[in-house]
Parts: structure tokens; C-alpha cells; sequence
């Protein structure tokens, strides 16, 4: 049994063998040669642990600077969203056949992701973030951005979470009917892609499986919770007005097929809910 540390020397895990076998595959004792060998594997994996612990807690260093831009950014909101999106998928995902080792695969990351489905507000000015009342058009479009500006910090892809976390803040305000933001656009220069631009100069919206699945799901857990919870600008709505909105919103706003779901897991949606409630 080897101790794990990391570089300050604290205790992050356990290393333990047992039952070694020769050749025969016969149970046999550890060798003392066995020692250093295991010490460096304890090494090794105390290095990889440690670099995960980092990198997560970065990412929650980054939800954290987001809800301290934005008031309505609040952290049992980003939890319950999360826990719904990832709640969401398995059950999308065990719906189309999905093998569970590659939904488990799948679960941290998307559920980073949608932890962080508006940082892009943080590139959004005070006046509009802190406005206590309605946007007019200029602050609307200004505010739309932040979809772009999130995008753009995962542009280089280098991993699952940043592939999906790209993929949600993008994508988690387009509408199943085209008729979202920011629509096919270069996240680079915020411009509609070729072939894309309207009459306006907008970019024509996202539609249907255009969209992708990360992105019709968080679209959906974020409604869902905006509306249920109550914020500084608005009271909550009680549950059967929002469950009649997402109803009404199926096939317009929202992935049928997603919606579905949402309501075969409506239990577990309400106990999420439970779980994670809004600091009074």
C-alpha cells in the first residue's frame, strides 16, 4: 500500500496491490525489488489526479467569475441546470440505444458544460448585465453575444469538455424552429457563414438536428428553470404554467423528442430541483 501525495505533500489517494501471481499464475508475496516500481505508478497517478483536481477547479473558478458578473447567474441555478442536462441525455441516450459506459463517458463533461452555458456574459458590459429593467434592440443584440463570446473561449478544442462546452454556449439559444441566436455564425468575427446571411445581414438560425444535442438539451433545462425560479427581476411561475409553455413551446422552441423525455424524468427533474435551492 502506497500513499498518494501531491506536490505539497498532502494525501490525495491510495495505492494498493494485492494477490500477486508468478508465471504459474500461482498467488505468490511481493518482491522488495516490487517497491519502487509501485512508487513511481503512485507518482504517476498522484500527478494525473492532482492535474484533474486543477483543472476543475478552474472551471468552477470560471462559474464563479460569471455569477459574480451577473446576478440572475446564480450557482443553485448553474447546479440545477446541469443536473437536469445530464439527466436529460441519459435518458435520451438509453431512449436511442445508446451502450451506458459511453454515456457515463459523456456525463462529467456535458455536465462542465452546462455549468458554464452563459460565461459568455462575462464579456458583456455592466450597464446591460445589471440592468434592472427590459433591453432595448441595441442592448438585446449586444447581449446575444455572450452566446458568441463563450464559444470563442473553447475555440481550441483540446478535449470532450471543451468540444461540449463550445458546443453549449453557442448553441443553448437557438430554437428547434430556426428562429434562435446567434444562428450559423463565424465565432471568430461574429459574421453569418457564407451562404448563411440574410436579408437583414443576420445569420440565418440553427433548425431542427442543425442544432446540436447539447444544445437543444441545455436549451431546454435553462428555460425550464429560468422560469420556475424566481428572480430579481421576476417571480417564478408556478409549475403549470411552465409546464404548459414547454408543451406549447414542443416542436417551436424545443427538440420534441427532448421533451419527451424531459417529461418521462419529470420526477427526478422536481427532485433536482429540490436539491438545489435558491439562496434567500
Amino acid at each position: 500500500t502506497i500513499p498518494m501525495k501531491n506536490n505539497r505533500g498532502e494525501i490525495i489517494g491510495v495505492l494498493q496491490l494485492i494477490n500477486a501471481h508468478d508465471q504459474h499464475n500461482k498467488v505468490v508475496p511481493f518482491k522488495d525489488d516490487d517497491e519502487p516500481i509501485v512508487q513511481h505508478f503512485a507518482l504517476y497517478a498522484a500527478n494525473a489526479i492532482e492535474r484533474a483536481q486543477m483543472t476543475r477547479m478552474t472551471i468552477m473558478r470560471m462559474i464563479s467569475m460569471a455569477e459574480l458578473r451577473d446576478p440572475k447567474e446564480t450557482g443553485p441555478h448553474v447546479n440545477r441546470v446541469a443536473a437536469y442536462a445530464v439527466e436529460i441525455y441519459e435518458a435520451y441516450a438509453k431512449k436511442k440505444g445508446i451502450a451506458q459506459d459511453k454515456i457515463d463517458s459523456h456525463r462529467d463533461a456535458l455536465r462542465l458544460a452546462a455549468m458554464l452555458h452563459d460565461v459568455g456574459k462575462v464579456a458583456i458590459s455592466d450597464l446591460i448585465l445589471k440592468k434592472p429593467g427590459r433591453f432595448n434592440d441595441e442592448e438585446y443584440e449586444l447581449m446575444k453575444l455572450h452566446t458568441i463570446h463563450g464559444a470563442f473561449l473553447f475555440n481550441d478544442a483540446r478535449s470532450e469538455f471543451d468540444e461540449y462546452s463550445a458546443e453549449v454556449a453557442l448553441n443553448h439559444h437557438e430554437r428547434w424552429d430556426g428562429n434562435g441566436y446567434p444562428g450559423h455564425v463565424d465565432i471568430n468575427t461574429a459574421k453569418p457563414l457564407k451562404g448563411f446571411a440574410e436579408k437583414n445581414g443576420k445569420a440565418r438560425g440553427k433548425k431542427g438536428e442543425e442544432i446540436p444535442l447539447f444544445g437543444r438539451i441545455v436549451a431546454l433545462a435553462d428555460v425550464y428553470d429560468a422560469l420556475s425560479c424566481r428572480r430579481v427581476y421576476k417571480e417564478a411561475w408556478d409549475e403549470e404554467k411552465v409546464i404548459n409553455l414547454i408543451k406549447e413551446e414542443c416542436g417551436k422552441h424545443f427538440d420534441p423528442e427532448i421533451v419527451d423525455v424531459f417529461f418521462d424524468i419529470i420526477d427526478v427533474i422536481h427532485s433536482i430541483s429540490q436539491r438545489y435551492p435558491d439562496d434567500h
